[in-house]
C-alpha cells in the first residue's frame, strides 16, 4: 500500500515537472525593451561673472556663448572692410572756380582743375544790396513770381551791390528783373566800374502788377579788368512808390575772347 502511494506521489511529480518543463520550452522571449536616447550633455556653465567686471567691460572672450563671438568677429570684419572703402574714396572738393569758369579734373585730395566758359552769366539779388545811405529805410517783401527789396524811408535811393565777373571777358549784356506798379515813379538799373565808368543803363515806365524784365546790349567799356577796377549794380529805389517798385535781380551776360 504504501509502494502504491509513493509511486502515485511520484508520477504526479513527474508530470508536473514536464508540464512545466514544456511550458517553458514552448514560451516565446519577451520582446528587448526600446532603447531610449538621452539628451546630449550640455557643457556646465562656469562660474558667475562679477558684475564689476560687466561694468568695466572686461569679460573674456571664451567665457562668452559663442553666437555672441561669431557677431562680434563678423562686426569686426565689416569695420575693417568699411575702413578700407572709405580710405579709397576721394576726399571732399577744397579747391574752387572763379566766376566764368567751371570744375574740370578733381584730384584725390579735394583740389579741382578748371576750365573757362566761352559763354556765361552772373547775376546779383537785390536781397543781397545795400542803400547808398544809411540813412534810408528797406524792406523784403514777396509778389508772384520773385522776392525783392524796397524802399521804406528817406530820400530816393539805390541799392548798391557789388558783382563779380570773369577777368578779360566782354560783356555783352546787362538785364534787370523788377516790380515797377507805380504811374508816378520809374525804376532803374545800372552798371558801373569803380573808376565811375557807367557800362550799361536800364529804365522803366508805366505800371504793371507784374514782374517784368528789361534789357540791353548797349554796353560801354565792354572788357572786364579784375585787376584795375571793381564791378557793381545800382538799383533805382523810392520811399514815394515803396512796395510798388521793388527791385529783384540783374544779370550780366559776357564772352570770352
Amino acid at each position: 500500500m504504501k509502494l502504491k502511494l509513493a509511486l502515485l506521489v511520484g508520477g504526479l511529480l513527474l508530470a508536473g515537472l514536464c508540464v512545466a518543463v514544456g511550458y517553458v520550452l514552448g514560451r516565446q522571449p519577451p520582446p528587448p525593451a526600446p532603447v531610449v536616447a538621452l539628451p546630449p550633455e550640455r557643457p556646465t556653465a562656469g562660474p558667475p561673472i562679477d558684475a564689476e567686471r560687466i561694468q568695466s567691460g572686461r569679460i573674456a572672450v571664451e567665457r562668452m556663448p559663442v553666437a555672441v563671438t561669431d557677431v562680434l568677429e563678423t562686426h569686426t570684419t565689416e569695420i575693417i572692410r568699411t575702413r578700407e572703402i572709405l580710405e579709397g574714396k576721394q576726399a571732399r572738393i577744397t579747391g574752387t572756380c572763379s566766376p566764368g569758369s567751371a570744375i574740370r579734373v578733381v584730384g584725390e585730395d579735394g583740389s579741382v582743375v578748371c576750365q573757362r566758359l566761352p559763354r556765361g552769366v552772373v547775376s546779383v539779388s537785390a536781397l543781397a544790396g545795400q542803400p547808398r545811405s544809411s540813412a534810408t529805410g528797406t524792406a523784403q517783401a514777396s509778389v508772384p513770381g520773385g522776392v525783392g527789396r524796397f524802399q521804406t524811408s528817406g530820400e530816393d535811393d539805390f541799392l548798391v551791390i557789388p558783382i563779380s565777373l570773369p577777368d578779360g571777358a566782354l560783356v555783352t549784356g546787362f538785364s534787370y528783373t523788377l516790380w515797377d506798379n507805380d504811374e508816378a515813379v520809374d525804376g532803374g538799373a545800372y552798371l558801373y566800374r569803380s573808376d565811375d565808368t557807367m557800362m550799361a543803363k536800364l529804365a522803366t515806365s508805366g505800371a504793371k502788377g507784374e514782374i517784368r524784365m528789361v534789357s540791353t546790349d548797349a554796353i560801354e567799356a565792354r572788357r572786364v579788368d579784375n585787376s584795375g577796377f571793381g564791378y557793381m549794380v545800382f538799383l533805382q529805389m523810392s520811399a514815394r512808390a515803396g512796395q510798388n517798385l521793388m527791385p529783384i535781380s540783374a544779370s550780366v551776360t559776357y564772352r570770352l575772347p
